[in-house]
């Protein structure tokens, strides 16, 4: 097949499972459509959406992908407007900006985790948006520990952790099994991991 055609077809089905997945998931819910469902009602056949898509959770992380480079576009100007705010605020701020894009878009970020230990690949731990926050998280927080000389230099363990702290479906547990809203999420996230980078 012609490389350029091949492209455009391509193109032309992942176009077609998207528009069909999104509509599918807003009226359902991403728990109650199956991979078969999107296929049948997209028209096409098994086969050629898992040729496309493994499971839900990467065709989630296609339709999450035009949000989450807004959220970095968002991040980055609040960073590159406000580069006299201390690193303290500027972390606080960071924590702030995260929990609001969990708490508006967890119901698809739940599944760019592959949803069975058979296909789970730590896709989150690989995705865009995961690698953008834990690069800027580094470079503030150890920013932050070299200007109070801070003894404690294991910079990427508590970067992992804080971000596991609020993870999607830890933030959905949270909020519905231990009466938590996103504000006090927000103020206990900053108080365990970057309040106490800035005690002397």
């Amino acid at each position: 097949m012609d490389s350029k055609k091949e492209r455009k077809d391509v193109i032309k089905y992942r176009s077609a499972i998207l528009q069909c997945a999104e509509a599918l998931f807003l009226e359902h819910g991403v728990d109650n459509v199956s991979m078969r469902k999107i296929a049948t009602t997209a028209g096409i056949g098994q086969g050629t959406l898992y040729r496309h898509y493994a499971h839900k959770g990467e065709i989630c992380q296609d339709l999450m992908k035009e949000s989450s480079e807004e959220f970095i576009a968002e991040v980055l100007h609040y960073l590159d407007s406000n580069n006299g705010d201390s690193l303290q605020k500027k972390l606080t701020k960071m924590v702030h900006y995260c929990v609001e894009f969990i708490d508006k878009h967890s119901n698809w970020l739940v599944y760019i985790q592959a949803p069975s230990c058979e296909e789970r690949q730590q896709m989150m731990y690989h995705s865009p948006i995961y690698v953008f926050l834990y690069q800027m998280f580094y470079k503030l927080i150890d920013e932050a520990q070299s200007h109070y000389k801070s003894k404690d230099k294991d910079t990427g363990f508590r970067v992992d952790a804080m971000l596991a702290s609020i993870t999607p479906e830890l933030y959905v547990f949270t909020k519905e099994n231990r009466g938590l809203n996103k504000n006090n999420i927000k103020q206990k996230v900053v108080r365990l991991y970057i309040d106490p980078l800035f005690k002397l």
